[in-house]
């Protein structure tokens, strides 16, 4: 099935193919076919006549397409998602650690692999991603709540790791059948691969880049595809999101400054999560961001860099107020987000643990949603939100307290 949400999905023979209809799917493996890119609108007779030379029916994302009025067809019902088995927080937790842990293990594994010229074990790293499907299907709160420790030493592994667990939750918002969910899982752990090639002083300098560094560091897409082309084991795919994660609709990415219709979606699904954790943390050369401030910058961006229906969704996936999130109310206090109603994501239950001089205080929780006031009367808000680790703030302390629940 198709990468894409079910609900603009139209299963259709070939020969009532137009111009205009954006095609996501086959009826056979794309690598099968002469087609360069999984996924593309229609808009020539020449690619149109290609497509019906090749299969006798495809699926048409209604959404990506022109001129979906003039349509006279039915869509056909698309395959439901595979059902969710929810589990409380705390007891997934338990399980989602060990696959986190040996999901890490893989991916500083890779690094190492790459660095020593040797074959990536690809077959291991689809075994720890399929561990973390596991896991976000029963509740991706405890995966995505792990992916909030970070290590700064350790970036570049634990970055790819991030960037595995936030498109498969993301896959799994968008509509995506489990298969699928670890396919996006490994093209996320093996996007960045290619900057094992960059030199470190590079990679790693604390500075802004020169144009000639600039070019250098762009390298690590090529680098990337070239590696895992140089691998039987690994899928089409994934080498398609290790070459394209960077393109933008505007057509102004690299390698290839491709447009909006020739980038493949899994590359448009990576292209937002690796930028969000990319500005989300901390770097030699920049403090990360809030997540606020984030997935402002992706909104922002939306429609000319990232595609405006996966940014959508996975704001609302992330949340505006995630918990465990370090806030500064109104009053000047500090507080961590310790959890947000469904029915009111404006206004998080918060656990005060700094006073107004930014001393550590009484914790006590407090409800926005109960439209509290501070001292002088005045309903509190939050002020501002702040970046992971401010104040020197531990939060996995207060997760380890039962204080935090997604």
């Amino acid at each position: 099935m198709p990468s894409t949400s079910n609900s603009s999905l139209i299963k259709m023979d070939v020969e009532h193919l137009r111009i205009g209809m954006y095609v996501v799917e086959l009826d056979r493996p794309w690598h099968e076919t002469a087609f360069l890119f999984q996924g593309f609108l229609l808009q020539t007779n020449h690619e149109l006549r290609a497509v019906q030379a090749t299969c006798k029916f495809v699926w048409v994302d209604s959404d990506r397409s022109h001129s979906v009025e003039e349509w006279a067809l039915a869509p056909t019902p698309a395959v439901p998602q595979a059902k969710i088995r929810k589990v409380d927080f705390f007891q997934e937790l338990s399980v989602a650690l060990p696959a986190w842990n040996a999901a890490h293990a893989e991916s500083l594994r890779i690094l190492n692999a790459v660095q020593l010229g040797m074959d990536l074990d690809v077959n291991a790293v689809k075994a720890v991603v399929k561990e973390c499907v596991d896991s976000i299907l029963r509740n991706p709160a405890a995966l995505l709540w792990l992916a909030r420790i970070k290590n700064s030493d350790l970036y570049t592994a634990e970055h790819s790791l991030r960037v595995a667990i936030f498109a498969i939750a993301l896959g799994r918002e968008l509509g995506m059948l489990p298969l699928e969910l670890e396919e996006i899982g490994v093209c996320g752990m093996l996007h960045d691969v290619g900057k094992i090639k960059v030199p470190s002083e590079i990679l790693n300098k604390p500075g802004a880049l020169t144009a000639e560094e600039l070019v250098i560091m762009k390298m690590h897409a090529d680098h990337g595809r070239r590696l895992l082309l140089s691998n039987q084991q690994v899928t089409p795919a994934t080498v398609d999101v290790a070459y394209a994660h960077h393109e933008r609709l505007d057509g102004h990415g690299y390698p290839r400054g491709l447009d909006a219709s020739r980038i493949p979606y899994s590359a448009k699904i990576v292209a937002v999560v690796d930028a969000y954790d990319a500005i989300n943390s901390d770097r030699i050369y920049s403090k990360g961001k809030s997540s606020l401030e984030s997935l402002r910058i992706l909104f922002d961006a939306a429609g000319s860099h990232f595609d405006e229906d996966i940014v959508g969704t996975f704001i609302r996936l992330i949340g505006i107020y995630p918990p465990g999130e370090i806030v500064e109310l109104s009053s000047g206090e500090v507080a961590i987000i310790i959890g947000c109603p469904p029915d009111n994501k404006l206004k998080p239950r918060l656990l005060v643990v700094l006073d107004a001089e930014k001393k550590p205080c009484t914790e006590r929780v407090i409800d926005l949603g109960r439209n509290p006031k501070d001292s002088g009367g005045r309903e509190l808000r939050v002020r501002e939100v702040a970046c992971s680790g401010s104040f020197g703030i531990d939060i996995e302390a207060y997760r380890r307290k039962g204080l935090i629940i997604p």
